[in-house]
């Protein structure tokens, strides 16, 4: 993410959620590169990770294009050109309902938490924090217009791994985790038996980034 794109996401922030707010989740960033950076660096290690699989060798396969944003002019036309009937999606950007509307099935993506009750960002994070263990798992879920509200494909819970010290780890072995069920889903799309479902409970709320706050007091549990 370029300077300008950083400092328009704090921008956003700021009007969304306060100074205070957006203060301790700064704060936050500058005690994990202190603190915890270093510990994250040595759990991750831990992850089944495939280092070959970098963008050469993904473009000597497939095509890859790099745009700015999935919601762009250029992005919509790509997407036109290439019809698909199902995009997996890797990203926290908020794709608009007409680019949802440019593959035949939908949009999918894999929440590293259960949904609805665990939406936004971090959930295993504040799973933990409130003592629902039983809440830290994974969801395969068709993007709507929210966020973290479409309808359910699949979803597992995961028992967690590296706490709240190393929740950003422990976020990345979610999705790690739900890259099996990305396939199943990719499979069913192809065979024509993908289905969907909603679940009775109302949606959570909708989770921000953490903040120093957050984390001490989770932590301190």
């Amino acid at each position: 993410m370029s300077v300008g794109a950083k400092l328009a996401l704090v921008g956003r922030r700021l009007s969304r959620r306060g100074p205070f707010r957006v203060a301790d989740e700064l704060l936050f960033q500058a005690y994990y590169r202190l603190f915890l950076q270093a510990g994250d660096d040595r759990a991750r290690q831990s992850l089944a990770i495939d280092g070959a699989g970098n963008r050469d060798a993904l473009a000597a396969r497939v095509e890859v294009i790099e745009v700015d944003s999935i919601n762009t002019p250029k992005s919509q036309a790509i997407l036109r050109r290439l019809a698909p009937d199902l995009v997996v999606m890797a990203s926290r950007e908020l794709v608009r309902p007409d680019v949802l509307k440019l593959a035949r099935i939908g949009f999918v993506g894999c929440h590293p938490g259960i949904l609805p009750d665990f939406r936004g960002a971090y959930a295993s994070f504040w799973a933990m924090r409130e003592g629902r263990p039983d809440k830290v798992g994974l969801a395969v879920y068709l993007a709507d217009a929210g966020i973290d509200t479409g309808r359910l494909i699949a979803e597992r819970v995961v028992a967690p791994k590296f706490g709240v010290e190393h929740f950003k780890v422990e976020s990345e072995r979610l999705i790690l985790e739900g890259v099996r069920d990305l396939l199943q889903t990719i499979e069913q799309a192809e065979r024509g038996t993908l289905t969907t479902y909603t679940k009775p409970e109302k949606p959570g709320p909708l989770y921000s980034l953490v903040s120093l706050t957050d984390y001490l007091r989770a932590a301190w549990r």
